[in-house]
């Protein structure tokens, strides 16, 4: 393989800020689209209206079209344009194979097919330019290969070379076939096996991926629809999409406020938790006092009793504290997990022993160890309980439920199974179940972001746990 050239670097810069402007603009055509997304009287109705967009006039189902197009599209390339912008930021020396050029070729396709000419344009010429210097000759000089092989396979030489080679395989020794009946059974084996791997990983995606699906297409349906229909429809079109169902979630709901609380409590019970975390695991794992293995066999035993037992008492001690209804009894009861602390110390404790002993002959604290040594190799598992606990706090719902009935205190989790999203009253109340998984949506999209931008983290956190002494 051979290194990336400058000129090949600032090519792949030029189509990158490319990229990011169209990236912008659709954001941003987004957005306007949004805002002039005409909201129902009442939240059961369904707009049908025109629009006014850049001087030209269109339908609800053309302006629903527009916007399922533009979703779809920043869904694909914003995280082309996130793994451009790290190859770009990257450090590390980036050879060029048969795979570069060919990598560069579709992404000039996929740009010409978004209607991006300038950076088709530029990747094409990048790709040109890779494939030049990996196989030595240019685009023109592999359409020529491609034809050639083309028309070999028009003429039949490419069945003549296949007939040739089988018989040539007739005039092996009986050894040499005995070996290729073997070869081929170990391949029949072999691909069997990945049929079954793969077919029983896809069910399990569908599995987890269904559920999901059928929240944003109910999301995007009609009330009508979800009602009266009597056989729910799996798909639909672009056109018949309701996005204005987010729009009314975020705007008509007190959407914000509850995000608000969610946020606040799910950062501060963060933060204490990854603090007790680090500040137990450090201790249970590298301070020798009294006790020590009997006090974290204590903490050890209560993981095998449900956290629903601890319900009652809990509810109870908020209550005598004069917490009940506030924020505090939805932060402090979680600013400590024995899971976490479990997980962290065995991290720390793979980290060498006589790291912590030479430190301690130079005159460094314990505190200044754990915080220059211990914090930086455990990194990755630090970064797992600190999104672990943010996500738990986030789908938190049966205490805050509890602890937090006024509105005015609710977390997002709580609000979508509240009276926000009911039409009518009494024993009349119906759910808005567009609007309610419309929102359910907003909620794990973060989520989503979350995991996937850290998801390097959490499995090497997971997975590596630390560095083995």
């Amino acid at each position: 393989m051979k290194r990336i050239t400058q000129n090949i670097k600032k090519l792949d810069l030029i189509a990158t800020l490319i990229d990011l402007v169209y990236v912008i603009a659709a954001l941003a055509l987004l957005s306007y689209f949004f805002i002039i997304l005409a909201e129902p009287e009442f939240i059961t109705e369904v707009i049908d209206t025109t629009y006014n967009v850049l001087g030209i006039t269109i339908t609800s189902a053309q302006l629903n079209a527009g916007i399922s197009l533009l979703i779809g599209y920043l869904i694909v390339f914003i995280p082309l344009l996130f793994s451009h912008v790290k190859r770009l930021r990257s450090k590390d020396i980036i050879e060029m194979d048969q795979w570069t050029y060919r990598t560069q070729f579709l992404y000039s396709f996929m740009s010409l097919f978004t209607l991006n000419p300038f950076s088709a344009v530029v990747r094409f010429i990048m790709a040109s330019e890779i494939l030049t210097v990996v196989q030595d000759y240019g685009v023109k000089q592999a359409f020529l290969n491609v034809m050639h092989d083309l028309k070999e396979l028009v003429t039949g030489e490419t069945f003549k070379r296949a007939k040739a080679r089988r018989e040539l395989k007739k005039q092996e020794t009986e050894s040499q076939a005995d070996l290729e009946r073997v070869s081929r059974h170990d391949l029949f084996v072999k691909v069997l096996v990945m049929v079954a791997t793969y077919t029983f990983l896809t069910m399990i995606a569908l599995f987890i991926f269904i559920p999901f699906y059928w929240m944003m297409i109910t999301a995007l349906k009609t009330h009508y629809e979800l009602s009266y229909a009597v056989t729910p429809r799996m798909f639909i079109g672009i056109s018949e999409m309701q996005w204005v169902n987010f729009k009314v979630a975020l705007t008509q709901f007190n959407f914000a406020k509850y995000i608000g609380n969610t946020i606040i409590v799910g950062l501060l019970s963060m933060v204490g938790t990854v603090t007790t975390t680090i500040l137990a695991s450090f201790a249970f794992s590298r301070l020798d006092f009294k006790g020590r293995e009997f006090i974290f066999s204590i903490l050890l035993m209560t993981m095998m009793i449900p956290g629903e037992l601890y319900t009652i008492t809990n509810y109870i001690t908020v209550r005598n504290l004069g917490w009940y209804d506030s924020f505090y009894a939805l932060i402090f009861p979680f600013m400590t997990s024995v899971f976490y602390i479990f997980f962290l110390r065995q991290s720390f404790k793979q980290i060498p022993d006589t790291l912590y002993r030479a430190a301690q002959v130079d005159g460094c604290s314990d505190f200044k160890y754990l915080r220059r040594v211990m914090i930086p190799i455990a990194k990755p598992t630090i970064i797992t309980i600190t999104i672990l606990s943010a996500i738990g706090a986030w789908d938190a719902y049966i205490w805050p439920q509890l602890v937090a009935p006024s509105e005015e205190n609710w977390l997002i989790s709580v609000a979508l199974r509240s009276t926000s999203f009911v039409t009518g009253e009494g024993s009349d109340a119906r759910p808005v179940y567009n609007l309610q998984l419309a929102a359910t949506a907003l909620v794990t999209v973060p989520l989503l972001i979350i995991f996937f931008s850290m998801k390097k983290y959490i499995i090497s956190g997971v997975g590596r746990s630390g560095t083995k002494g």
